[in-house]
């Protein structure tokens, strides 16, 4: 985990400043912020770090349920720690990107077992993390049946009824259901 970090090159700022509003000074804020964030001397993250990090970045929003799923989504080769780079390629695919793209990445936060698929029990974890990002309570959200609620996404969604959503199934149906998008996209107004 965490070999020290390359500076990032005029390439990279160059790509991600034609497809987003960040210029290279935000990016090199937003560096320097990160590299706050790990231990003296590294350049990567600890799931731990990152999840304080992440929740400071969406202080109005409980994330907390979600950050330790974002991390491994945006822990790109695995190896249980985040750079800087991983974590800007994430975010800003997470904020600046396409629909589909931010779908995409969603899928990665919610196959927590990393099957390439969502079964009901992953589909119920979904469903109290977003009912908490969303900040409906506990009481308001059993009123609204997580089972019941698991049904009807694992009805919309699951289109060839094999008792799991793929990413396909689930990107296509989230695009076709905006209610359902909204309820399962973590991502999308960052």
């Amino acid at each position: 985990m965490g070999s020290n970090q390359a500076k990032i090159d005029d390439y990279v700022y160059a790509v991600i400043g034609k497809h987003t509003q960040l210029k290279r000074d935000d990016i090199l804020a937003w560096q320097q912020r990160f590299h706050q964030n790990c231990d003296p001397g590294s350049t990567t993250m600890t799931k731990e770090q990152f999840c304080k990090f992440y929740q400071e970045l969406r202080p109005n929003e409980n994330v907390k349920l979600l950050s330790e799923n974002i991390f491994r989504a945006f822990d790109l080769n695995g190896d249980h720690g985040i750079t800087f780079s991983e974590f800007l390629v994430a975010y800003v695919s997470t904020t600046e990107a396409p629909l589909e793209d931010k779908l995409r990445y969603a899928f990665n936060v919610y196959d927590i077992d990393r099957n390439s698929s969502i079964d009901r029990a992953e589909i119920l974890f979904i469903l109290h993390a977003m009912f908490e990002l969303l900040g409906m309570s506990e009481e308001k959200a059993h009123k609204f049946s997580y089972n019941q609620c698991a049904d009807t996404i694992m009805k919309n969604l699951d289109v060839n009824e094999d008792q799991c959503i793929s990413k396909e199934e689930f990107i296509q149906g989230l695009i076709r259901d905006p209610f359902l998008q909204s309820l399962m996209n973590p991502f999308p107004h960052v």
